[in-house]
């Protein structure tokens, strides 16, 4: 019997200079391009790639620009910037793996190209945006160093010119209320169109073609990328798109005026800051110290489970998100551009650790999930006991085939980290691909592949594929797989398809490519689920993605 759900969800940090060298690096006058921010001079690297780092593709979002949609950029930079440095990575809490300082002023962009590229060459472009639940992340960040696959595309004729771009985060990108003007809601997502909009009139002077322009992203990013094929741009900003482990595309997707509720986060970020509720509140936080407003995010953050503080919001028309994602999903009013997109098969088990060794049974065990799961939501109280009840039904207590072959044992870990696999990620990707596949070439795919010397009680987990297409393998035993899975990405940057033994997945034949080493082969798209029990996997999907369930988390 399912409990009553109605849960409310309830750092001092120092920034540095201004610069972050690169190592390697020489600087070079023939590298200088003219771009609309300014005249930029990039580095010669030692590894065969030619680099800009730190380019402005917009306004600084700062004073009363913060919270706001990004502006263009309309007066240049005087002189010639040297562009050997990542510019700022967007406010956030504190991490090792930023690769840069913090600041506001985070709206920058990075280049790069193979050594001696023609500047009429009009090389295929991937531009790639960084994944952490719309609360984390950073272009500068050292595991996104594109180097290998640039290098890859040369060895096997098809160069490509690799983007990256910071796009805002957290409070400072997602804040959401009644009081946010519909123009500036989700202010990230309009970054990342923006820094399309930049690479579009901007990449064919570094010799890209505007043209072939791939958008790939991880996660969040992920999520990113999907938004701009369900909310369109008024402009052609690219041809394809690559969505790893989106969650199709938020975990939940409350509407703006949500956040106003008593122990809500706009409603706490307000009380911590002395502003008053209500229209003015908005520019009441824009003046709020940087520092200040910083650390109240970090604690709040802190206190709410995965660190998910804000997701994308639903607002009124004119807003980025006018309508939630899957009624859009469901019209079929969208890009019908070539994708990629897939998942790994434990994709829950690094947002289920707050579960992991507790060590309940029973009516504890099942209040704990049910906890769990209502923990994840803005406003659990849209939970129905009849849906509750299901969930409890189809993920059930000490069910041996929970987590495929990575089953820890741990009943309520297991059952969590299912659900979430489930809910969050695949069924939204199978949801996307059975309307879209009458209209546009899709190519799915389920990683299953561990990797010797991960941690088993992850298993398969949530980005653990990238360390193999960005080429910073882990282990010798995964580099046929990951040269395979870098091609593929290749191919389709270059060619609009991975190439054998991919299938495009079809109304009539659903298949996606199994990614497991050594058995590297297509497989029906039912047949993707921890125990290949084809009937009770899509009875789950179908579930998931039922409207009564959709509406109910808010996608």
């Amino acid at each position: 019997m399912a409990i009553s759900l109605c849960f409310v969800a309830a750092l001092a940090l120092a920034t540095f200079g201004s610069t972050y060298a690169s190592p390697f690096e020489s600087l070079s006058s023939s590298l200088q391009v003219s771009l609309a921010s300014g005249i930029f001079r990039g580095i010669s690297n030692e590894n065969g790639t030619e680099s800009w780092l730190g380019i402005p593709f917009a306004q600084p979002p700062i004073g009363n620009l913060r919270f706001k949609a990004p502006v263009a950029i309309v007066e240049p930079a005087a002189g010639v910037q040297n562009a050997s440095t990542f510019g700022y990575a967007c406010p956030q809490a504190p991490s090792t793996s930023l690769g840069a300082p913090m600041n506001e002023d985070c709206l920058t962009l990075n280049v790069w190209r193979p050594a001696n590229t023609d500047p009429n060459q009009k090389l295929p472009v991937l531009v790639w945006y960084y994944g952490g639940g719309f609360m984390y992340g950073a272009a500068s960040n050292p595991e996104w160093d594109p180097t290998l696959i640039i290098q890859r595309s040369v060895a096997i004729g098809k160069p490509i010119i690799f983007v990256s771009a910071n796009y805002r985060l957290n409070t400072f990108g997602f804040l959401a209320s009644a009081d946010v003007p519909p123009e500036d809601l989700n202010a990230g997502f309009w970054d990342v169109r923006a820094s399309l909009s930049f690479v579009q009139d901007n990449i064919a002077n570094f010799g890209g073609d505007p043209e072939k322009v791939t958008v790939w992203g991880w996660s969040a990013g992920g999520g990113a990328v999907e938004s701009l094929y369900l909310y369109p741009a008024n402009r052609s900003l690219f041809r394809a798109g690559i969505w790893d482990s989106s969650t199709g595309p938020y975990k939940s997707s409350p509407y703006a005026f949500q956040y106003d509720e008593p122990g809500k986060p706009y409603s706490s970020i307000l009380a911590a800051t002395g502003c008053a509720p209500g229209p003015s509140s908005f520019s009441c936080l824009q003046q709020a110290p940087y520092e200040t407003l910083l650390n109240i995010t970090n604690v709040m953050t802190a206190a709410t489970l995965n660190g998910q503080l804000w997701q994308p919001a639903v607002g009124p028309p004119g807003s980025f998100i006018p309508v939630r994602a899957s009624e859009v999903v469901a019209s079929g009013d969208y890009l019908h551009l070539p994708l990629i997109a897939g998942t790994n098969l434990n994709e829950g088990t690094l947002f289920s650790t707050a579960v992991l060794g507790l060590n309940l049974s029973g009516t504890a065990e099942t209040t704990a999930f049910t906890t769990f799961i209502g923990n994840l939501i803005l406003d659990n109280c849209t939970l129905s006991p009849d849906v509750i009840d299901e969930i409890e039904f189809l993920y059930p207590a000490n069910d041996s085939t929970a987590g495929g072959p990575w089953h820890t044992g741990d009943s309520l870990f297991d059952r969590a980290e299912s659900w979430y696999t489930d809910n969050m990620f695949l069924s939204p990707r199978r949801r996307f691909f059975q309307s879209a596949a009458a209209y546009q070439p899709l190519f799915g795919y389920f990683f299953r592949e561990f990797i010797p010397g991960n941690n088993a009680t992850l298993g398969v987990y949530h980005g653990s594929e990238l360390p193999l297409i960005f080429g910073s393998v882990p282990n010798t035993v995964e580099d046929e797989l990951a040269t395979m899975m870098t091609d593929f990405y290749i191919n389709f940057v270059n060619d609009l398809a991975p190439g054998a033994p991919w299938p495009q997945y079809t109304p009539k034949i659903q298949n996606v490519l199994q990614l497991l080493r050594n058995n590297v082969t297509a497989i029906p798209d039912e047949a993707v689920s921890y125990d290949m029990a084809p009937d009770f996997n899509l009875f789950k999907s179908d579930f998931a993605n039922s409207p009564e369930v959709l509406n109910e988390f808010e996608k």
